[in-house]
């Protein structure tokens, strides 16, 4: 299944403002830092990354106007977007969200942006291929559940199935895509 993210930004503008408008994350690092750093990348955008010590944190200091931008779970700023508190500009997955219909994917206005946190079942390695393949298949069965999709759905979380073959290229994809995320946003271990 797929954790959708979702672009909040306040009333400011960022290209006016190079380097004038801060953006919140989860801290160094995280993935929150990584989808904002992706996407002013990809973007030509100058903002400063404001860390701080997890994403409620975060949120808080978006909602308090002490940042003006970040990338968050929609479901911890849900109550804050159902407010009006905070609106969300873009979503980041490749697809609008069934949530948000309104909202486009940043995808829309930024041609290959698309940086979506998943949940997935591994098996050991060597596993045999009929036991793999009878996995997927009662997971993917469990995934189209109504109402497992309706208690996921009310989380924001999209089911999103894929055959053996096609979540090893995604892992592949995602590998190569936060090389690049942690190249370009200068996160550090340590």
């Amino acid at each position: 299944m797929a954790i959708l993210y979702v672009a909040i930004f306040t009333k400011t503008g960022t290209k006016a403002r190079p380097g004038e408008v801060n953006y919140a994350s989860a801290g160094n690092g995280s993935f929150v830092h990584l989808t904002m750093a992706l996407f002013a990348s990809m973007t030509n955008t100058k903002m400063v990354h404001v860390p701080y010590k997890g994403g409620g944190p975060a949120g808080t200091a978006l909602v308090g106007g002490e940042t003006q931008a970040m990338i968050a779970t929609i479901g911890s700023l849900f109550s804050h977007i159902k407010s009006r508190r905070v609106r969300p500009l873009g979503v980041t997955s490749d697809k609008r969200t069934a949530q948000f219909p309104n909202v486009p994917a940043i995808a829309e206005a930024v041609p290959g942006y698309e940086f979506t946190a998943w949940v997935g079942c591994f098996a050991p390695a060597g596993t045999p291929k009929p036991i793999i393949d009878r996995l997927n298949a009662e997971l993917k069965k469990a995934l189209a559940d109504p109402d497992v999709a309706s208690k996921l759905s009310a989380q924001t979380l999209d089911p999103m199935p894929m055959t053996p073959e096609s979540f090893a290229a995604r892992l592949k994809s995602d590998y190569d895509k936060y090389e690049k995320a942690i190249k370009i946003s200068g996160a550090k271990v340590g």
